[in-house]
């Protein structure tokens, strides 16, 4: 992998970069950070940062045009911020000196002709950097047109404290001189700054800057600093290079959002309290928008350039030997978009982090058990459980009603309605695909098995002659249209509101519908359940801006429980009023979480009683419904396929069980371990009478606490505690 692979999701990112203010000044001058040191009365840091950028403080504070309040984020709330007078204060109220570099002398010699302020900028560096310099100007003092200016004494000052930090001998001046080539010829580099269509000379060592180039004279004394670099790299190399000016112009039209900020008129800058509270008005302008609106980043607290470095550090990582450093963090992400929905410039961290996800998978140096369960989850779903069938008695049809695998498994009987539903709206003509749509194996970086599904199912597609598909799920529309452009698709939420499907007694009277990540770009399927909601009569509210994701994509539970959690409860707190939801898994977050939600389709076909399936109760719901429409549809028999623990008995705690759940451990998971225990007989006796016994599947390690159930059949086990883990256990080695 290249750094570019990974920084072109975040390239047009700009963050942390100059605000529009500071693209605007001639300077560069970080505007930003300058009002802040005012802000807290730092005057002496502030001073100092103004004199690196503008080289004369006095002289810029009193000329400079101020571009920078013309792009000033301030001006419609209250006025633009009075960049001038908080650089005043920081002159009037700072405790100036002038510094020096602490650098070697050198030999060669540079000739400044003109003595003005874009002049004496350039040989303010050079001579810093130990150059000899002359300076020459045919007025008998320095300062060029500015000597006419009444506030001249102060610019003098001004000029007399930079050159203080000079070593003596450094810097010569000689003035009432009109220079000739001749008085150049002995200098190594010369550097003109004679005003408007003032003398210069052509040649590799002679440079100009300031107005005699055509610059103004602010860019003429912001390019001393530059002039000096490219001048010194000619006195090393003797290559010439242009001076060319700042593209301070560039990027004044990064603006960003701020909402919620109040409008605050400007304040007098004469004292240091009034300047103070001037440099509070700053908005300190910076593209946050990503982070704001991300419980993931806000929880790391890393940047959008630093994660793609990082990013792409760890793709040349080889652990154990080096170690990669974002790894929770790019598991973290639950891939919703919403960073790329809300950035200005299209930035895309999910991306980024999936890229990420699929070199580690590819290179084996991702945590594989971060995702072992759900691509287990996954290919019982493309398998056992999945069915391609067209309408009894045909060998093709128009519609195929693909439900996804989650809704099967916790909420078989909604599917059975809407599977009803079709059927009688397309007068038979509606097919059935049971199966998955492989986000799992994409969320997971493994891409191979995301490939060979799709290729199963595009197979399956085509054999049912290419029918339309109709989707319950927002996240398998979504991987279809990414995969499988050529299949013609429509949500299932659009045929039951285009046939004016009558609902029974709406479940609230207000309710407020959370749109899945997955439909964050499809108008068309966020109307469609609005149009369901207003057709049973519910009074709709929206919820504040975009819908907050309840944090079960890219599966993250695993890695990150606790960013998991609050994913959740953050988006069941984003209104008091209950939840229309039309995605299985938001719901089951929500139910989760305590906070009042149906499904759309319950609105429809009735609610569903009962908790949250188990995940062994989950599988059993998906072969029972793939078994019940395959009899009911198409008079086929289907029979699960049986373990031999499938007959163990086993008491579990409700604590225990809830704690299972969390942290993906089956029941069926654990009835395989006691069999394997007490067929083969390998498992550890504690003093108490307790057995201890482990089982390896995959890269996830079970271990079981148990005990025959008193007075309970042979098959009968109470169970005292579970735990899994990504170590294997071999015998007495750990690995």
């Amino acid at each position: 992998m290249q750094l570019t692979d990974f920084t072109q999701f975040t390239g047009s990112c700009f963050n942390g970069e100059p605000a529009s203010c500071a693209c605007a000044c001639p300077f560069a001058l970080d505007v930003r950070g300058f009002a802040e040191k005012c802000e807290k009365g730092r005057w002496n840091a502030a001073w100092k940062a103004l004199k690196t950028a503008v080289v004369f403080p006095a002289v810029v504070a009193a000329l400079c045009p101020a571009p920078c309040r013309e792009h000033c984020q301030r001006a419609p709330l209250g006025g633009a911020i009075d960049v001038p007078g908080l650089e005043k204060a920081a002159i009037r109220f700072a405790r100036k000196k002038a510094e020096g570099y602490n650098v070697p002398p050198h030999t060669q010699t540079v000739a400044v002709v003109g003595a003005g302020a874009c002049g004496l900028s350039a040989a303010l560096n050079l001579a810093l950097k130990k150059y000899v310099v002359t300076v020459f100007d045919k007025l008998p003092g320095w300062g060029g047109s500015l000597r006419d200016d009444p506030r001249f004494p102060e610019f003098e000052e001004d000029f007399k404290l930079q050159f203080s930090a000079v070593k003596e001998g450094f810097c010569n001046f000689i003035f009432d001189k009109a220079v000739t080539e001749a008085d150049l010829a002995s200098f190594d580099a010369v550097y003109f700054a004679t005003g408007e269509g003032g003398f210069r000379l052509e040649g590799d060592k002679y440079f100009a800057g300031g107005p005699c180039a055509g610059w103004t004279m602010m860019e003429g004394i912001a390019m001393g600093p530059e002039a000096s670099k490219v001048m010194e790299a000619y006195l090393m190399t003797g290559r010439p290079e242009p001076i060319l000016p700042h593209e301070h112009a560039a990027h004044c039209d990064r603006y960003v959002s701020h909402d919620g900020a109040e409008s605050a008129p400007p304040c007098e800058t004469e004292t240091e309290e009034g300047a103070q509270a001037e440099a509070a008005r700053c908005l300190k302008c910076d593209c946050t928008e990503c982070i704001d609106h991300c419980i993931m980043l806000q929880h790391f607290r890393k940047k959008p350039h630093g994660l793609a470095r990082e990013a792409y550090a760890d793709s040349a990582a080889a652990p154990p030997i080096a170690t990669q450093s974002l790894v929770r963090q790019t598991y973290s992400c639950t891939n919703c978009g919403r960073c790329n929905a809300v950035c200005p410039t299209n930035a895309n961290l999910g991306a980024m982090f999936m890229l990420s996800r699929t070199d580690r998978f590819r290179r084996n140096t991702g945590p594989r058990a971060f995702h072992d369960f759900w691509l287990r989850e996954m290919d019982f779903s493309t398998g056992e459980a999945s069915v391609f069938l067209a309408p009894k008695g045909k060998e093709t049809c128009s519609y195929v009603f693909f439900p996804g695998c989650r809704l099967g498994m916790s909420a078989p009987r909604l599917v059975k309605e809407a599977y009803r539903f079709l059927q009688d709206t397309t007068g038979g003509d509606t097919g059935l695909m049971l199966g998955c749509c492989g986000v799992p194996a994409l969320w997971a970086g493994d891409l191979d098995r995301l490939n060979a599904n799709i290729a199963k199912l595009r197979e399956g597609w085509e054999k049912l002659g290419r029918p339309t598909v109709v989707f319950a799920c927002a996240t398998c529309e979504r991987t279809f249209r990414q995969y499988l452009p050529e299949i013609p698709l429509v949500s299932l939420y659009r045929k039951m509101a285009e046939a004016g499907l009558q609902p029974a007694k709406p479940s609230y009277d207000k309710a407020a519908v959370f749109d899945p990540c997955a439909a964050r770009e499809d108008s068309e399927l966020r109307s469609s359940v609005r149009d369901l909601a207003k057709l049973e009569g519910t009074e709709l509210t929206e919820l504040p801006g975009e819908s907050r994701c309840c944090g079960f994509g890219g599966h993250i539970k695993v890695p990150n429980p606790e960013l998991f959690r609050r994913f959740g409860e953050e988006a069941a707190a984003e209104a008091e009023e209950p939840y229309l939801v039309y995605c299985i898994n938001c719901r089951e977050v929500f139910k989760t979480r305590g906070k009042e939600c149906r499904h759309i389709l319950e609105e429809y076909f009735g609610p569903e009683t009962g908790g949250i399936p188990s995940i062994l109760e989950k599988r059993q719901n998906a072969l029972t419904l793939k078994k019940e429409l395959m009899k009911e549809g198409w008079d086929l028999d289907f029979t699960p396929s049986a373990n031999p623990w499938d007959a163990l008995e086993l008491d579990i705690s409700a604590e225990l069980r809830q704690k299972m759940e969390e942290t993906l451990v089956s029941i069926s998971d654990l009835q395989e371990t006691i069999w394997n225990a007490e067929t083969a007989g390998d498992k550890l006796q504690r003093q108490d009478g307790w057995f201890l016994a482990s089982l390896v599947k995959s890269v996830i390690t079970y271990w079981v606490q148990y005990r025959p159930a008193e007075g309970g059949s042979e098959n009968a086990f109470e169970v005292g505690a579970v735990y899994s883990h990504r170590m294997k256990w071999r015998g007495a080695e750990i690995q």
